[in-house]
């Protein structure tokens, strides 16, 4: 814990219109396009990324031989019994005023920043294990994500219902496939088996079914936001937390609702807007549950 590992990357063109065409299907018809290369149909250099496409970028250079047995960074794993993991939330704070855009060459500084065992009625001990990422590029900070991760013993992974007590101001109903599911794993360079490798994924773990990415579930629900977004506003935050799994071929329902209240901790936040956001799987539990907060755009300030 402590130690700091940095990679590069050109944030390149083609896995960006990749993911766009990857995820497009699957969001509403409000949700923007972005510009082309007239030359070559990729997105145009020097666009801005939408929010948590930075986690198609930055893949490890992690041989086969060096993985855990489940496909995953063998680095980030606790040792046995702890050999279960999931991706348990987050929180990505953007910098309005430097966004990540096409071809900009970019780096990220991934660290372990606390492990913390915790001990649950229903799964005994969890350790969780949290990374701070510090993404920059030539003109500086970018965005910092920390990603917390959960790592239990093997157990039955019956998932509660917990339903949304509210109802949402604006909703998209997807049934996610194979295919999108095998897709994000090829772009953000995911070998976890869980997401697509189906006997490993019910008959090692117990799951019934594929288990959609955090990450990608995380990345719909900004995308949903990005369609719904009011006019001179940008994406400040997303702070988030799994809830309970969603799987392939079932339903999953993308929901966000406006809150009332205002942030008030100083004169830059007094305009800031906050809009929860969730997504349900097909028993109308929630799956993931987090707040983004939006402050204006640089441009109208």
């Amino acid at each position: 814990m402590g130690q700091k590992s940095v990679l590069w990357d050109r944030m390149d063109a083609r896995p960006l219109t990749l993911l766009d065409q990857t995820l497009r299907p699957y969001l509403p018809p409000t949700y923007p396009s972005l510009p082309r290369s007239p030359q070559v149909g990729d997105i145009a250099s020097g666009t801005a990324m939408p929010p948590a496409a930075h986690l198609v970028y930055f893949p490890s250079p992690t041989a086969e031989p060096d993985l855990a047995p489940d496909g995953y960074l063998a680095e980030e794993a606790p040792p046995e019994p702890f050999a279960q993991r999931v991706w348990a939330g987050g929180l990505i704070e953007f910098n309005p005023l430097n966004p990540l855009r096409v071809d900009a060459i970019s780096s990220q500084t991934k660290s372990i920043v606390d492990i913390t065992i915790k001990d649950t009625s229903a799964l005994q001990h969890l350790v969780f294990v949290k990374l701070a990422l510090e993404i920059s590029n030539s003109s500086g900070h970018c965005l910092t994500e920390y990603r917390n991760l959960a790592y239990m013993k093997p157990v039955d992974l019956g998932r509660k219902i917990v339903a949304h007590p509210r109802s949402p101001d604006f909703t998209h109903v997807i049934d996610p496939s194979e295919i999108l599911l095998f897709r994000y794993s090829s772009l953000s360079w995911n070998s976890h088996r869980i997401h697509y490798d189906s006997p490993y994924a019910c008959d090692v773990e117990g799951h019934p079914g594929l288990l959609i990415h955090g990450p990608l579930t995380c990345t719909l629900l900004l995308q949903l936001l990005h369609a719904n977004m009011p006019p001179g506003l940008t994406l400040k935050s997303f702070d988030y937390r799994a809830i309970s799994p969603a799987y392939c071929q079932q339903h999953m329902t993308l929901n966000g609702r406006w809150m009332q209240q205002r942030h008030k901790k100083s004169s830059a936040d007094d305009a800031s807007v906050l809009c929860e956001l969730w997504a349900t799987n097909n028993e109308n539990g929630i799956a993931m549950k987090g707040v983004a907060t939006l402050v204006p755009s640089p441009s109208t300030v």
